[in-house]
């Protein structure tokens, strides 16, 4: 009974989730935007394709409720710099039903001018996540977890924190995976200015599969404001991986392409992303398991 109430609980946040994210489009420039990032290149390199995956610490980030599967311990790392205009790092560790994360978004060295253009100073700003994730199985195959997410922001003259959240479901079906989450669902940024920002909220829905060895086929679909799909692939070769991925949204398309070195104990990871508008994007991980 109690599994019971909990699942409806959960449809019911999934079902609203699309009207807190139609309400949430006030904000044009949006809040906390540094959490759309992502926490590894292995998944960036399959478009961002990750909610039905679940298999390593990007769990922590994707779908918590994929926490239920994890087997031993794993630690990934990211890096890279966003744009060219700010370092951007995660680090994320996961084992079975327990995972933690942190992302780090600084930009320093910003010139400040006046209305001749002539520089006055410098000055930064920084963005930071502390995530702490939980997940359970709670029916045969049928995965649940949460996220309780910190985000800071330090700006000059003026600061802001806030605590969200996000929850998932996890299906295993064997060859198949089915997911959903949704992100951010509750909770604002309050800042020292008096302002107050809601997060912006996101729904989605994923399926994963690996239709023969070596091969993971997964694709997500997203609503956040408007929808955006993921697909992606991974192929492991002996000790390479090769994955490639495509993003429909947002106006327009991006490609990624992904390269990993896979060692007993760790792995080195690359992921290269496409943009319509913005300089293409480099990201590199390290990942542990032990």
């Amino acid at each position: 009974m109690r599994v019971k109430i909990v699942v409806v609980i959960l449809a019911m946040v999934f079902a609203l989730s699309p009207a807190w994210v139609a309400q949430a489009n006030g904000d044009p420039t949006g809040t906390a935007a540094m959490m759309d990032i992502g926490m590894g290149a292995r998944a960036l390199g399959m478009g961002g394709a990750f909610i039905a995956v679940a298999d390593d610490a990007n769990t922590v980030y994707y779908n918590p409720a994929g926490l239920a599967l994890i087997e031993g311990r794993h630690v990934t790392s990211l890096y890279t710099n966003q744009y060219g205009a700010a370092g951007y790092m995660a680090l994320g560790y996961a084992q079975k039903s327990i995972g933690a994360g942190v992302l780090l978004l600084d930009a320093s060295g910003i010139e400040a001018t006046d209305e001749f253009a002539n520089v006055t100073g410098y000055f930064g700003m920084r963005e930071y996540t502390a995530i702490g994730a939980y997940g359970v199985t709670v029916w045969p195959n049928l995965s649940l977890g949460g996220a309780v997410k910190h985000y800071s922001q330090s700006l000059p003259g003026n600061t802001g924190t806030g605590i969200t959240g996000d929850v998932g479901l996890l299906y295993d079906a064997g060859v198949i995976k089915v997911g959903a989450v949704a992100r951010n669902v509750l909770g604002g940024v309050h800042y020292t200015s008096g302002e107050t920002d809601s997060f912006d909220r996101s729904w989605g829905v994923g399926v994963s599969t690996r239709p023969i060895p070596g091969l993971l086929i997964a694709a997500d679909a997203v609503v956040k404001g408007e929808y955006t799909l993921h697909a992606g692939a991974e192929y492991l070769l002996g000790n390479v991986a090769l994955r490639g991925g495509v993003m429909w949204g947002g106006g327009g398309t991006s490609y990624t392409a992904g390269l990993g070195v896979v060692m007993p104990g760790f792995s080195v990871d690359y992921a290269y992303q496409t943009h319509n508008l913005l300089p293409d994007s480099h990201r590199l991980s390290l990942s542990i398991r032990f």
